[in-house]
C-alpha cells in the first residue's frame, strides 16, 4: 500500500500584500508597534519604537522572515487625524506627500531637541498673540482668521 501524500499547499497569498513572497510561519502573527499617540518631547521619548523594532530583529533572527514583510511602518502607527494636523502644522506639507523617512526624520528631530526644563509660557503667548474679533460678524471669516492668527504664532514661537 502506498505512503499519503503531504497535503498540498495553497500558492494563494493570504496575506493581501501582492509583493510579499515571505513565508509566515503557522501560529505567528505579525507583531503590532505601540501607537503613536502624540508628538509631545515627553510622549515620544516615552515612546517604545526602539523596543517594537528590537522585538521584530529578534522575531526575523528566529523565523528567518524579512524585516519588512514584519515591521509596520511608522506612517501606520499614527493616528490619521494627528498625521494630518502634524504634516501641515509642522512639517507644512499635504499628508499625502510626506514619506516614512520625513516622518521618521522629523521625529527624531523632536526627540533630538531637549527642551533643558525651559517649556515656554504658552498660556501668556496666547493671551498675549491669539484674539478673535468678536466684531467681525462672519462667523466663518472669524473662525479663519483666528486660525491665521493661531499659524502666525506657531511659526513665530514654535
Amino acid at each position: 500500500m502506498a505512503e499519503p501524500s503531504p497535503p498540498k499547499r495553497s500558492r494563494a497569498n493570504t496575506d493581501g500584500d501582492a509583493g510579499n513572497n515571505s513565508v509566515r510561519p503557522k501560529g505567528v502573527t505579525l507583531q503590532e508597534p505601540p501607537l503613536i499617540t502624540s508628538f509631545a518631547h515627553e510622549a515620544l521619548v516615552k515612546h517604545e519604537r526602539v523596543l517594537y523594532e528590537d522585538a521584530v530583529e529578534n522575531r526575523c533572527a528566529e523565523t528567518g522572515e524579512a524585516i519588512a514583510a514584519v515591521r509596520r511602518p511608522v506612517l501606520k502607527s499614527i493616528n490619521k487625524r494627528l498625521l494630518k494636523s502634524f504634516s501641515e502644522f509642522e512639517l507644512r506639507i499635504p499628508v499625502e506627500n510626506i514619506t516614512e523617512e520625513m516622518l521618521t526624520a522629523a521625529i527624531d528631530h523632536i526627540l533630538g531637541s531637549v527642551m533643558n526644563d525651559a517649556t515656554p509660557d504658552v498660556m501668556g503667548i496666547m493671551a498675549q498673540h491669539l484674539k478673535m474679533d468678536l466684531g467681525q460678524k462672519d462667523v466663518k471669516a472669524r473662525i479663519l482668521d483666528y486660525f491665521d492668527c493661531m499659524e502666525e504664532v506657531i511659526e513665530v514661537h514654535g
